[in-house]
Formats: C-alpha cells, sequence, structure tokens
C-alpha cells in the first residue's frame, strides 16, 4: 500500500549555475515536474509514493528515473518514449531568487502519455491520488489523466490537486481555465496560488474569491498561498491565515511543491479523514508548510529540497 501516487510531468529543470553570465551561459540539470518534487519531499519524510509519467529514451530521461529511484520513489511507472524527447524547462533566475520559464515541449514525451499504459491496480493500492494540470495541457496525456482522476474517484481515494498554471504550456488559455475548473470539481484537498485565484475569477480580493470557489466545487479543504505573504486555508467552517517567514531565497522554483507536500504529510500523520480535521489541525499544517517552504527556498531546484523533519522542529521562526 503507497501512501501517495501522483501522475504527471516529468522534466529537466535546466537552472543557472554560480558561474552563469551573459557572456557564458551555465547551467546545472535538476529534475522537474511538480508533482513528481511534492513525492520527493513526502519520500525525504518517510512516506510511501509512486510516480507515473514518461520520459524520453535520452539522457535527461535515464538521469530522471535514476534520481527518483534514488530518492525512494517507486519510479517502475515511468513509462519510455522512443520518438519524443524528455521535456526541458530552462530557468530564469532574478536577484530575488524569483524565476520564470521557458519550454522545450514540442511535443515532450510526458505529453504522450497513454491511458493504456496505466497500471490502474497503483490507484487501488493507494491512500492519496495527486495530479496538477501539466498532464492536461495536451493529448493523448490529458485523456490518461482524466482517466485516472476518475478511476482515483470511483476507488474512494483522496484526490488532492495543484493546478501549477503555466501558461506559456497552454496554446489556450481558454481552456487553460476549463481544464482547472475541471481539477477542481474532482479534488478534496487543493493547493491554489492567488495568481491562479485571479486567474479563474477575475477577482483581485483572493482570499473571498477562494472561498467561492470552494463553496461552488465543494472542495473540502483549499489551501491559498500568497507567497512570501504566507498563506490562507479554508476547511470545515474555518477560515485561517499565516503570515509567511523572513528568509533569503536562493531559487523559489520549488516553494509551492514543499508546500503541498507539507500539507499531504501533515494529513497522513494526523490520520483522518477531512470531514475531522480541526481548526488546531489547520493551524499545523499552515505552520509546517510556510516553514518548510521557506527554508525550500534556500536551496536550488525543487526536487528534494524541503528541510528535515527535525530542522523544522529547531528552526525559530519569524513572521513578517
Amino acid at each position: 500500500m503507497y501512501d501517495i501516487v501522483s501522475l504527471g510531468e516529468l522534466l529537466i529543470d535546466l537552472i543557472p549555475h554560480d558561474d552563469f553570465t551573459q557572456e557564458q551561459f551555465a547551467y546545472e540539470a535538476k529534475v522537474g515536474g511538480a508533482p513528481v518534487n511534492v513525492l520527493s519531499g513526502l519520500a525525504k519524510w518517510g512516506h510511501s509514493s509512486a510516480y507515473i509519467a514518461k520520459v524520453g529514451n535520452d539522457a535527461f530521461g535515464r538521469y530522471l528515473k535514476e534520481k527518483i529511484e534514488r530518492a525512494d520513489i517507486d519510479a517502475n511507472h515511468i513509462k519510455v518514449d522512443s520518438k519524443a524527447p524528455t521535456t526541458v524547462a530552462v530557468v530564469t533566475l532574478d536577484e530575488r531568487g524569483e524565476r520564470t520559464f521557458d519550454f522545450i515541449r514540442n511535443p515532450g514525451a510526458d505529453q504522450l502519455l497513454t491511458k493504456d499504459e496505466i497500471d490502474y491496480s497503483l490507484i487501488r493500492r493507494t491512500k492519496i491520488f495527486h495530479f496538477g494540470t501539466l498532464s492536461l495541457t495536451h493529448h493523448p496525456s490529458r485523456e490518461a489523466t482524466l482517466e485516472v482522476i476518475k478511476y482515483a474517484k470511483e476507488q474512494s481515494k483522496l484526490i488532492s490537486f495543484d493546478p501549477n498554471y503555466r501558461p506559456l504550456l497552454w496554446e489556450d488559455q481558454d481552456d487553460a481555465k476549463r481544464m482547472i475548473l475541471e481539477g477542481l470539481q474532482w479534488a478534496d484537498l487543493v493547493k491554489i496560488s492567488d495568481e491562479e485565484v485571479e486567474f479563474l475569477t477575475n477577482d483581485k480580493e483572493v482570499v473571498s474569491a477562494a472561498e467561492q470557489l470552494a463553496r461552488k466545487y465543494q472542495i473540502p479543504m483549499l489551501f491559498v498561498t500568497k507567497g512570501k505573504e504566507g498563506a490562507a486555508v479554508i476547511c470545515n467552517g474555518h477560515l485561517l491565515f499565516e503570515k509567511g517567514r523572513t528568509v533569503q531565497p536562493v531559487d523559489t522554483t520549488g516553494a509551492g511543491d514543499a508546500f503541498m507536500a507539507s500539507v499531504l504529510h501533515q494529513f497522513l500523520v494526523k490520520d483522518k479523514p477531512i470531514s475531522a480535521i480541526t481548526k488546531e489541525d489547520l493551524a499545523d499544517m499552515l505552520q509546517f508548510a510556510n516553514d518548510a517552504a521557506s527554508m525550500s527556498t534556500m536551496k536550488k531546484g525543487g526536487f528534494g529540497v524541503v528541510p528535515a523533519i527535525d530542522e523544522l522542529q529547531i528552526n525559530n521562526r519569524t513572521e513578517v
């Protein structure tokens, strides 16, 4: 039995090396893909997991599979495509560690995962199924993702969703909005950013707009992240907000995924249905997730960058 199974993109993040200059481009290759970043955090904290994805038959694909196996994530369900290459994301960091992405994906192997390549017994053998929207941008991975989501719902699995909206990867932004909203309809637990809420609702009052989304789509537990400002959670009639932490970020690539991993870790540790989650539980989740997310920005990349549990326990929290 797995604690969590996820399906999604699997790609290379090319992150600027310390020696990077405008005259000499130097990059580090890191494991990329929001869902697998989430699994890497959970694996580091002792949870069992498996990843469903597709890579190219190339050096990057082999590198990704090896790194995932070394992180104690079941990589046996990562397929290899003989025609399309592994997707690459070129990351640009500004002086504050904030990142932007350029993608080499036309198509990438991750887009070519088919529903016939899925081992559905994985879904029967997990507590949680987690997904994002990058596997929904194109066919046939869209059909594969939706098929697994529906099967997970039929099997009464808890469904976790982080939209992870990347405008450059969508040919049609209205289609992106439709797919994110469809994801919300299936999800029990959602992590969504303030920018994504505004994209969906055209409302700058992000928290109240998120409350409306939670009501409309009957989402039992919804977290809204607001970058360094902190995060809010809407669940069981409670609305809580916690401020962010003061850190000097190196790279913010993994912050959202660390937050998502933290929420799922706390949910697994508390071992109770969402309907039984208390206000105190939610406060614990927010504190843990904010700490882990902020500390993850002190390392490059998003894979395996969450701090150890004992680091979080001794971390002195500083509110901004």
